[in-house]
Formats: C-alpha cells, sequence, structure tokens
C-alpha cells in the first residue's frame, strides 16, 4: 500500500513539473516576442495615430467650408476654428474662416487677421495645393477683399527673396578685391641679395690658406704708356680678359638667366589667376542676369495678376 502511494505522489510530481515547464516555456516566448516586436509596433501606432489626427482635422475643414457654401455660416466658424486650433497647415481653413466672420458681421481686425495669416502661409509654401482653384466660387466684393492681402504677400515674398540674393551677390563682389590682390607666396619670390658667381678653380694642386700669395699690382701696358706719351699713337687696346666685365661691344650687364626664368613664372601664374578671376566675375554677371530675368517675370505676373483682378 505504502509503495502505491508513493508511485502515485511521484507520478503527480512528474506531472507537475512538466506542467511548470510548459508555463515557463510559454512565458519566455511571450517574453522574446515583447522584447522584439513592440519596439516595431510603437512607430507604428504612431504613424497611425498622426494619420488618424490629420483624417479628423481635414475632415473638420471640410464640414466648415460645406457648412459655409450651405450658408450655415455658425457652424461652418466652429468647424473651421477646430481645423485651425488642432495644427492645420492649410491656409484655405484662414481664408474660409475669415470669408465666414464677414458674413457673420465679426470686427475687421479677426477677419484682416485671418486672410494676413493665410497669405503669409500660402506663400510661405505651407499645404502644396492650389489655392486659386478652390476659390473659384468666392467672387464679388469679397474675393476682392481677400486678394487684397494675397497680392500683398506675393509682393512681400518677392522681396525677400530679392534682398536675400542681392546680399549674396554684394558678399561676392566685396570678397572680390581681397582674393585680386592676393600676393604671390614668398617661395617664388625673387631673393633680393644678388648671385654671386664662384671663383673659377686652378688646375695645379690646391695652397694652403697661409700659403696664399696676393696678386701681384697690374702693370699697365708699354703700348699704353706710349700711347700717352704720344698723342699721335693709335688707341691702346682694351682688356678683355676679365669674363664679369661689361660687354665689349655694348654697355648693356649681363643678363641673368635664373631671375629672367623666374619673372617669366610668376608672369605666367599671375596670368593664369587672373584668367580665373575672369571666369568668376562672367558667371556672376551672368547670375544676376539671371535674376533680373527672374525679379521681371515676377512682376509681370503680378502685373497680369493685378489686371485681371485675381
Amino acid at each position: 500500500m505504502d509503495n502505491i502511494n508513493g508511485m502515485g505522489w511521484g507520478m503527480r510530481y512528474t506531472e507537475l513539473t512538466e506542467a511548470s515547464h510548459r508555463q515557463v516555456g510559454r512565458f519566455g516566448r511571450w517574453l522574446w516576442i515583447s522584447v522584439v516586436c513592440l519596439p516595431g509596433l510603437v512607430p507604428v501606432c504612431s504613424t497611425l495615430r498622426a494619420a488618424e489626427e490629420n483624417i479628423a482635422v481635414t475632415s473638420s475643414y471640410g464640414a466648415g467650408v460645406h457648412a459655409y457654401y450651405d450658408g450655415n455660416y455658425s457652424a461652418a466658424y466652429d468647424a473651421l476654428t477646430a481645423s485651425i486650433e488642432a495644427g492645420t497647415m492649410d491656409p484655405r481653413a484662414y481664408y474660409y474662416r475669415g470669408l465666414t466672420a464677414i458674413k457673420l458681421g465679426r470686427t475687421d481686425d479677426e477677419i484682416e487677421g485671418d486672410f494676413a495669416e493665410g497669405s503669409n502661409r500660402e506663400t510661405a509654401g505651407r499645404g502644396g495645393i492650389s489655392i486659386s482653384r478652390s476659390l473659384e466660387r468666392i467672387q464679388g466684393r469679397d474675393r476682392m477683399r481677400l486678394e487684397k492681402y494675397r497680392q500683398r504677400a506675393r509682393v512681400a515674398a518677392a522681396q525677400r527673396d530679392e534682398s536675400a540674393i542681392r546680399q549674396r551677390y554684394i558678399g561676392v563682389e566685396q570678397t572680390a578685391p581681397d582674393v585680386l590682390r592676393r600676393r604671390v607666396p614668398d617661395s617664388i619670390a625673387p631673393s633680393a641679395e644678388p648671385l654671386i658667381a664662384p671663383a673659377p678653380r686652378g688646375r695645379g694642386p690646391a695652397r694652403p690658406a697661409d700659403d696664399v700669395r696676393r696678386p701681384a699690382p697690374q702693370v699697365a701696358p708699354k703700348r699704353a704708356q706710349a700711347a700717352e706719351e704720344d698723342p699721335f699713337a693709335p688707341p691702346a687696346e682694351r682688356d678683355t680678359s676679365d669674363p664679369f666685365g661689361d660687354d665689349p661691344v655694348t654697355d648693356d650687364p649681363l643678363r641673368d638667366d635664373v631671375l629672367d626664368q623666374r619673372d617669366e613664372q610668376m608672369e605666367e601664374r599671375a596670368a593664369e589667376t587672373d584668367d580665373g578671376f575672369d571666369q568668376r566675375d562672367q558667371r556672376d554677371e551672368e547670375r544676376a542676369a539671371e535674376l533680373d530675368d527672374r525679379l521681371d517675370q515676377i512682376d509681370a505676373q503680378q502685373e497680369r495678376e493685378a489686371a485681371g483682378g485675381f
């Protein structure tokens, strides 16, 4: 009987051990899934939440526009205000809220504030949509009032762009003289000290320093003395034995080939530098011409829009 009871307890212990191992295995799998998969699910959830918020903002703006065209201006104003407070980047929300404020008889400060903010966002490129196409159904005095702010914002944006480009071009012009006055590096500058030619080496054995004799004074030839005594004698011949003397034919000094070569190299490098600066000036002039053409096109487009009324 005791043996039977012992066997029963052993079987139960084995079953409990296996069950505990299975539970631990399941817990480990869930733990691994949570560690590996949850970091990837968090960005997905954030993206879905942002998409839902964008959809809610867009639907609020759409409800406001539909209410405006339906004549329910109070509901349109509330829906457009909710869309703006939710952080919409669409300039049309400000435009339609300003138009709704006109219908509700609100103050000019509110109307002009919405028109100004919407036009600033439009010129900044926020929204990426066709504003004029969305405002085709708005005509008359309200549209003219709105277009006044849009025109001002376009002119201000064009002036800002022109000022930025001109400041950049002025900066290039200011730095150009410093570059043109750039000195030639000292490594290639000619030396101020004259070159000294080495003394000719003799063929005989070198003598000690103490044994060097002083050169004897040169004695003028007798023929020269005779010429001085006799005024009718032919002139004495010039001494051409000095290799470093002047040219007996001309009075010009000997040409220093080393200095001449350095001067030629410096002139060539200076010419290359001038060519580079000329090319840069030409490119700057072309860019300035393109800028002027672009500004002329913008002015012409603004004049056409002003002439057309929109």
